[in-house]
């Protein structure tokens, strides 16, 4: 073995005329083939890396599509919550307070059964009553469940978790929020 290569000695045989045989040092120098080979495992590593959102995603799994357009939304009802109020369809259903505990936006509990917001489920409820007596009115117009949540981005998820709950237990089963583009 060679000192510095990390080679291998092979003797080989010339063929040529007249047969003869003469020996030849030949040196393999492994030390660039193993260098090109941890570059490829560590790119090949790195790419194929543990990222959440490659481990999430499953055949089984379908993530859900954002639609960004500039048409005007159906006329549906719309909830709106503010640090302050949270509102149907412009009219105050109930005052949003701040937790002394933990400094985030809740609601009072007078309103709120840990479940459900009772108002805000009421107010729903009427809504939906509407809806399906318009439906059976005009078929054309079937009350489809939809609803548009419009809060602020300050507000949490454990504040809009029990408005969305409230919603879903009222029939509204399609929840839409509404966003401001990145523009």
């Amino acid at each position: 073995m060679s000192a510095g290569g990390g080679g291998q000695q092979v003797k080989g045989s010339k063929f040529g005329r007249g047969g003869a045989s003469t020996q030849k040092e030949v040196h393999l120098n492994l030390t660039p083939m193993i260098d090109m080979m941890t570059i490829l495992v560590v790119y090949l590593v790195m790419s194929f890396s543990a990222d959440p959102a490659t481990l999430a995603n499953s055949k089984d799994i379908e993530l859900a599509r954002v639609l960004i357009t500039s048409e005007k939304p159906k006329e549906v009802s719309v909830i709106s919550l503010s640090k302050d109020m949270l509102l149907l369809d412009g009219k105050p259903i109930c005052p949003v307070i701040i937790n002394p505990k933990d400094g985030y936006p809740d609601f009072p509990d007078s309103v709120w059964s840990g479940f459900f917001i009772h108002p805000l489920k009421e107010a729903l409820d009427k809504v939906k009553e509407n809806a399906q007596a318009i439906e059976r009115i005009n078929p054309n117009k079937p009350f489809n469940g939809e609803i548009l949540l419009h809060a602020d981005r300050a507000i949490p998820f454990a504040t809009l978790k029990p408005v969305m709950r409230s919603a879903g237990n009222a029939g509204f089963r399609q929840i839409k929020i509404a966003a401001k583009g990145m523009n």
